[in-house]
C-alpha cells in the first residue's frame, strides 16, 4: 500500500522553495549594486576615464634615478712635463651593474687639498646584469698659478698627494722688450715687417666656454711655436676666475722664410661651417 503525503505538507515545503529563491535572488541583486560603488584599486587608480584617451599623472623626473656615490678603489696623479705644470688624476673603481653610469664629477679646493665627488646614477625601474663594471675617470686639476709645495687630492675618500717644486706660474708673455713683436686685436689688417728668424706673438681674447675658438692659419713661411689659452685673473679674495668669464689665446710664431707672408684668424665653433659672418682677425708680413 502506498502512502500519500498530505495537502499540508505539499503546501509547506512549495513556499519554503518560493522563499529560499526570494533570498538568493536579493542577494545577488545587492552584490551588482555594491559592485558599482567600488573605488577603482591597484594599476588603474589614478586613470581618468573620462575621455577617448587614458592619462597618467607624470612621474617626478628626480625620481626615475637612484644617485649614489661612485666606489673608487685607486687613484693615479699624473703631473705633466709642461710649463706651467698640468696634473690629471685617474680615478678607477667598479660600478655594481650593467644599469649604474657615471652622473657628475665635481672637483673644489680648499687650500691645499682637491676634493673629489663623483656619483652614479641609476635607472629606478630598469632590470641589469648584476656584474661589476670597471670604470676609469681622467679628472683634470686647476694647478696653474699655485705656489710650490705639496698638495692632497681626495676623490670619494681615497686620497693621495703631488709635489710642485717651483711656483706654477707662467711669465707675461708680452714684456715691454717684446712690445714691438707683439700683436692684439688692435692690428687686425695691418702690415708688419720682420727679418727672417724673427718670434712674434699674437694675443686674441677668448672665451671657450661659450664654444667659440680661434682657428689659426698660417702661409708656409710662419712656424708656430707654441699656442695655449691663458685663463682670466680670478676676482680679488677668489682663488678661482668667474664661471663664463674669458680669457685670452696666446701663439708664439717664428718667421722662417723671405717674402710676403699671411696670417688669418677665424672665431667660430670647431663643429660649424664657416658662413661669412664669422669674426676674422688678418695680418700681412714681409718677412725680409
Amino acid at each position: 500500500m502506498k502512502n500519500k503525503k498530505s495537502p499540508n505538507f505539499v503546501k509547506a515545503v512549495a513556499a519554503l522553495l518560493l522563499i529560499a529563491a526570494v533570498v538568493v535572488s536579493g542577494c545577488v541583486d545587492g552584490g551588482e549594486e555594491n559592485d558599482t560603488d567600488l573605488e577603482p584599486t591597484g594599476p588603474t587608480a589614478g586613470v581618468n576615464n573620462t575621455g577617448g584617451n587614458n592619462t597618467v599623472d607624470e612621474v617626478d623626473s628626480e625620481e626615475e634615478f637612484i644617485y649614489k656615490t661612485a666606489n673608487v678603489e685607486n687613484i693615479e696623479i699624473m703631473t705633466l712635463e709642461s710649463f706651467p705644470v698640468q696634473v690629471k688624476v685617474l680615478a678607477s673603481g667598479n660600478l655594481p651593474d650593467g644599469c649604474t653610469e657615471i652622473d657628475e664629477i665635481q672637483t673644489e679646493r680648499t687650500g691645499n687639498t682637491f676634493k673629489v665627488s663623483i656619483s652614479t646614477k641609476r635607472p629606478r625601474d630598469a632590470i641589469c646584469t648584476q656584474a661589476l663594471v670597471p670604470f676609469t675617470e681622467t679628472i683634470p686639476l686647476k694647478v696653474r698659478g699655485l705656489e710650490a709645495g705639496t698638495y692632497t687630492v681626495d676623490v670619494n675618500g681615497v686620497t693621495g698627494t703631488f709635489e710642485l717644486a717651483t711656483d706654477n706660474v707662467i711669465e707675461e708673455p708680452f714684456p715691454e722688450a717684446r712690445e714691438k713683436t707683439s700683436f692684439t686685436e688692435a692690428d687686425n689688417g695691418t702690415t708688419a715687417i720682420f727679418e727672417n728668424g724673427t718670434v712674434f706673438y699674437l694675443k686674441l681674447s677668448e672665451n671657450p666656454t661659450t664654444g667659440y675658438s680661434w682657428e689659426l692659419e698660417l702661409s708656409e713661411g710662419l712656424s708656430l711655436l707654441n699656442d695655449e689659452f691663458i685663463s682670466p685673473e680670478p676676482p680679488e679674495g677668489a682663488d678661482e676666475p668667474l664661471v663664463g668669464a674669458g680669457g685670452a689665446h696666446i701663439w708664439e710664431i717664428k718667421a722662417v722664410s723671405d717674402g710676403n707672408q699671411h696670417l688669418k684668424g677665424i672665431y667660430k665653433r670647431p663643429w660649424e661651417n664657416e658662413t661669412g659672418e664669422e669674426e676674422i682677425f688678418v695680418l700681412d708680413i714681409e718677412v725680409v
